[in-house]
């Protein structure tokens, strides 16, 4: 069994225990292989360990930074992994900056778009329009000169306004299977939050629950942020 099937058994806990213990061993031994710093991430994030999330990926954007020195390797997804860590202790303007900070990170998704798409997830709960302001402008910028028919887009055209849910869904239905349903969670979750945004909160609840449920299909979603992020902004509704 690889290590990646506890993420998909939804065994965080038990998945960052076996980090702990056996990363070193991920490059030599195939049983540890998914035994990677952003798998760890997500396991954290699942497991609700919000303070050694911040903690490790303050420690990883640390090292990547003194170990490349002249050659820029820095990785968006640890700054995603910080500001949602952040966000989740409530504090706020660390997890804004983190993701403005991850815009700009060299080694980002394709399309360069999850930083400045989360950051407007973020700026939508929190009403900041100044942060809302900065991702607009960063996702026009990501779109500037692109084939925009391309799925990877899609998500960046429906939060800008140019194109709808169901546009937006159809033009993501070109990917194969698996690389679809993770494209899909993404959707659903950025439906939940425009959703949120107009005041539709009957909405809100039903993408978050349509975006969860895609796990009971793929549990390889679990591999996207906007995964856990549906689970836990469902999570406060039910509370």
């Amino acid at each position: 069994m690889g290590a990646f099937e506890l993420i998909e058994k939804k065994e965080y806990d038990a998945f960052c225990a076996l980090y702990l213990e056996r990363s070193h061993l991920q490059k030599e031994q195939s049983e540890y292989a998914d035994l990677m710093p952003g798998n760890y991430t997500k396991a954290l994030i699942g497991a609700r360990q919000y303070e050694t999330l911040v903690s490790f990926c303050k420690k990883m954007i640390a090292e990547i930074g003194e170990n490349s020195p002249k050659i820029d390797r820095s990785s968006s997804l640890f700054f995603i992994a910080l500001s949602i860590g952040y966000f989740e202790l409530g504090k706020y303007q660390e997890a804004i900056q983190a993701l403005q900070d991850g815009s700009r990170a060299a080694y980002q998704d394709r399309p360069r778009t999850q930083a400045p798409g989360i950051l407007y997830y973020e700026a939508t709960m929190l009403n900041d329009k100044k942060a809302k302001q900065e991702s607009k402008k960063l996702l026009n910028a990501r779109l500037r000169n692109k084939n925009t028919l391309s799925p990877e887009f899609a998500t960046a055209k429906f939060l800008l306004g140019k194109c709808s849910e169901e546009e937006m869904l159809a033009q993501i239905e070109i990917h194969p299977p698996i690389l679809k349903e993770r494209a899909k969670v993404q959707a659903l979750f950025y439906m939940a939050v425009k959703a949120f945004e107009s005041g539709d909160f009957d909405g809100y609840a039903k993408n978050l629950k349509d975006a969860c449920e895609l796990y009971n299909s793929v549990p390889t979603v679990t591999l996207e942020f906007e995964y856990h992020l549906s689970e836990i902004c469902r999570s406060r509704i039910n509370s």
